[in-house]
């Protein structure tokens, strides 16, 4: 058996980012690109981020998954939206781009998955997000899909979200 070694005579150059910051095999995402309140990206950085999954493989699957977190109070809003995004980061890939959509909503572009992963992962993160400790039992999250190939990326954003039904009742 041969183990391979990284060469030592190369070197990173460039900003270094702290290790303890990024889990491992997680894209960074440069911090004008990432929103203060939730520390992911951006709305215009996960957009951009789709369109280039689109690009680099266009017959390839693709999904966009919508989260969206309702009954948020006025008190505890902003801390609840840092829980649910901690989690979601915990339940994703380290390939998948995840960005904060709109203000009570977050994005995650899964390359390569279709539409059977895709609805295997929108049960599991609703499973999981929804038994978070720290939530208020008036909250409610859900989780729409849409699945498609690379050149149908733009329009995958738009497809998940007209699949949302009313929430938690």
């Amino acid at each position: 058996m041969t183990a391979s070694r990284f060469p030592a005579y190369l070197r990173l150059i460039g900003a270094q980012t702290p290790a303890e910051a990024v889990r491992p095999g997680a894209a960074v995402v440069p911090a004008r690109q990432t929103d203060p309140a939730t520390g992911m990206a951006t709305r215009a950085a996960l957009l951009e981020g789709l369109e280039a999954m689109g690009r680099i493989a266009p017959r390839a699957p693709l999904s966009f998954l919508v989260v969206k977190v309702a009954g948020l109070g006025s008190g505890n809003g902003e801390d609840a939206l840092r829980h649910v995004a901690a989690r979601i980061r915990e339940l994703t890939r380290g390939t998948d781009i995840v960005g904060r959509f709109t203000g009570t909503t977050f994005g995650i572009a899964l390359q390569g998955t279709g539409v059977t992963a895709a609805g295997a992962v929108a049960a599991r993160l609703t499973h999981h997000l929804n038994r978070i400790a720290e939530l208020s039992p008036s909250m409610c999250i859900t989780v729409s899909a849409a699945t498609g190939i690379g050149v149908n990326a733009e329009t995958l954003p738009n497809a998940a979200m007209d699949t949302f039904e009313p929430c938690c009742g």
